[in-house]
């Protein structure tokens, strides 16, 4: 009966509140309007050209009014940066902020209204961290157990470092308050940010009482540990709640206290050398570039010397959300953390509340029996340290971890034997992941296998997860950002990537009239060429005819910003911007990683992979500082870091000449000075 006498249509609303609209304009829309409903009245053509110039006049106003107003606003924001980027964004289409979907499916049940889905939306997250007895069969309350009982089963033995909460200093919390981000969410405690960084010199010693007070008795406040969770969408279909990811704001005192416990655990873990090699995640001198260095490194390597690899790409299920409280506790206490620190963690883990706040709509608050916080600031390290011995069985395959992100690789002289090793040890890591009630994402844990062979090995092994269901063996997998394919020629990550930038280039051009030379370079270097460097050494190599299609979508981006024509020779687009091509890019994105190497900067297993030549003679030459070349075979050989640092390296040092380490800031201006040719074309 609604359908037949007031069905649902779609209507155009029309924006009348954007800045730029003037009174002037409306003017113009009215007597377009008129002129469009006479000539729909009359048919003449005489009606229909005054429409269309009336039309055109429209169009070219608001393009004007449009351009005005952003040119004006971005050069009044010159000095502001948060002001200048709210105006860049202002340009976006829709609302970029976290918002409900207009319905979900719970339960097998659409639901719409609003309270309904925060409602849903929390149950759901809660019960992720019960992943593991769900698919295990197990049942449990997920109370956790008494302080006591959580480290009966673990002896220090004596001598070994003990970690012990320190006390914290007034200079610590008034540097602190003093930096705090204003923007941030009020959280539980409704304390506004900026209200406390005003006030900083005055509460900064009664919240340092507080936080020691916490420290001396174990004991965190518990609206400290209620947080307001934003869903997260990850891609996929919207309404299904398995793609949302929980995001929780914390009151920002209890981020402070976090972070100053963060920093005190960081410093006992580096001293004694706790978190695992193997482990890039959430530490410092580490990166996604680095990890993906080093297995590019090991698997190039391998086929240079007539090897077979075989990699595993391991997904787990909801991570963070299924950390068991017990034996997070119980791992904490095994690597020296001391009793009282031991028991503050406790009841940071212990009556933790969540609820979901998305459009101002709140749902119910439920308790958080599992898992670590995901946007805390000690949650990643206290993650970190829970699966930190989860490689320490396996026998024969390399391993690494970035937090959850887990490739495991076997390098062996034949193929059968590289798989065979695979399986074995794929095993001996599920027995590992049973152990910490993590759950392994089988569906989406993928089996790749590199070869120098043309011969395809796929479908010929079979390798099976302990439950019996058939891993996916691909050609192509995205890892940590970077797409590696089975022969290490970067063709798909460079498709995506071009696919990624050429998005981002469309809406730079329909906004070009409203920003200025100087803005369009600050908006290119920050949005478009941050997305282009990122992990560029670890492409380098790849065929001209592959990474050419990166050099026209950076051309297209020049030309947006000096607006010359198509037919403009990108030699001439260097110099108009001031910028060096791709190519001299990477090369110095390259030495500029090796030179960090050098200074012990990045992580033990990139340092390690150069070594520094040694000579008896006294030449002038030999006093430079220069690097071992090892020998290899073939060009894929010369693609690894371990191979064509010490080339660049090299090559860069025939001009340098640095008989001594300098610092990184000084390097950097000594190779620009050297870098001062930005085109290599030879043209």
């Amino acid at each position: 009966m609604s359908d037949k006498h007031a069905p649902l249509k779609n209507h155009r609303v029309r924006n009348r509140t954007s800045s730029w609209f003037s009174p002037e304009l409306s003017g113009i829309f009215l007597q377009k309007n008129r002129a469009w409903a006479l000539a729909r009245k009359t048919g003449t053509p005489v009606d229909w050209l005054f429409f269309r110039q009336l039309r055109n006049k429209c169009t070219a106003a608001v393009r004007k009014a449009k351009s005005n107003y952003f040119l004006n606003a971005m050069t009044d924001s010159a000095g502001d940066p948060a002001k200048f980027w709210k105006t860049v964004n202002s340009l976006k289409r829709g609302n970029s902020a976290v918002s409900l979907p207009k319905q979900i499916t719970s339960d097998s049940c659409i639901l719409s209204e609003k309270n309904d889905i925060c409602d849903a939306f929390n149950k759901h997250f809660i019960s992720a961290g019960f992943l593991f007895e769900r698919k295990s069969g197990h049942c449990g309350t997920g109370q956790l157990v008494d302080f006591s009982s959580c480290f009966s089963s673990v002896t220090l033995k004596n001598g070994n470092p003990v970690f012990s909460l320190q006390k914290i200093t007034e200079a610590e919390v008034l540097a602190a308050l003093c930096a705090i981000d204003t923007k941030k969410s009020l959280g539980a405690v409704n304390l506004d940010p900026f209200l406390l960084k005003c006030a900083a010199p005055i509460i900064a010693g009664s919240v340092t009482h507080i936080f020691n007070l916490t420290l001396s008795t174990g004991i965190i406040p518990k609206v400290w540990k209620a947080a307001f969770v934003l869903p997260l969408h990850k891609g996929g279909d919207g309404s299904d709640l398995d793609n949302y990811r929980p995001i929780s704001r914390l009151p920002c005192l209890a981020k402070i206290l976090e972070s100053i416990v963060n920093k005190q655990l960081q410093s006992f873990l580096s001293a004694n050398s706790i978190l695992s090699t193997n482990q890039s995640g959430f530490r410092s001198k580490h990166s996604t570039t680095s990890a993906t260095m080093l297995v590019v490194n090991d698997i190039a390597n391998a086929l240079d010397d007539i090897k077979h690899c075989a990699a595993l790409f391991v997904d787990l299920s909801k991570a963070f959300d299924t950390v068991d409280h017990a034996i997070l506790l119980s791992k904490l206490s095994s690597i020296g953390v001391g009793t009282d620190a031991c028991r503050w963690f406790y009841d940071y883990l212990k009556d933790r509340t969540q609820a979901v706040m998305v459009d101002g709509v709140k749902s119910d608050s439920l308790q958080l029996l599992k898992g670590v916080p995901q946007g805390s600031i000690i949650g990643p390290l206290l993650f970190s340290l829970y699966i930190n011995n989860i490689g320490d069985d396996v026998r024969y395959c390399k391993f690494h971890l970035y937090a959850d992100d887990t490739v495991m690789y076997s390098i062996a002289p034949t193929a059968d034997q590289a798989l065979m090793q695979l399986e074995s040890d794929f095993r001996i890591l599920q027995g590992s992941l049973l152990q910490l009630k993590l759950v392994l994402n089988a569906k989406k844990t993928n089996v790749m296998f590199f070869s120098r062979s043309k011969l395809s090995v796929r479908n010929t092994f079979v390798i099976t997860s302990l439950d019996g269901t058939q891993i996916k063996q691909v050609s192509a997998y995205k890892y940590l950002g970077v797409w590696l394919d089975d022969r290490l020629s970067f063709k798909k990550h460079v498709t995506e990537l071009g696919k990624k930038l050429k998005f981002k280039i469309g809406f730079l051009y329909r906004n070009r009239a409203c920003l200025s030379f100087v803005n369009r370079k600050q908006i290119v270097q920050a949005t478009f060429m941050s997305v282009l460097d990122y992990g560029d050494i670890i492409y380098m190599h790849a065929s001209a005819n592959t990474l050419k299609p990166l050099d026209a979508i950076y051309h297209c981006a020049l030309r947006f910003i000096t607006g010359d024509s198509y037919k403009t020779h990108h030699c001439i687009l260097y110099q108009h911007v001031g910028w060096a091509s791709l190519s001299v890019r990477r090369e110095q994105h390259a030495l500029l990683f090796i030179y960090k190497a050098l200074l012990l900067k990045l992580p033990p297993y990139i340092s390690s992979l150069i070594s520094t030549r040694y000579t008896h003679f006294k030449t002038r030459s030999q006093m430079w500082i220069t690097l071992e070349t090892p020998a290899v075979s073939t060009e894929l050989g010369r693609t690894a870091f371990s191979s064509f640092a010490p080339y660049l390296w090299n090559k860069l040092q025939i001009q340098l000449k640095l008989d001594t380490l300098v610092s990184l800031a000084h390097f950097k201006n000594v190779m620009e000075d050297q870098y001062d040719v930005i085109c290599d074309c030879f043209c």
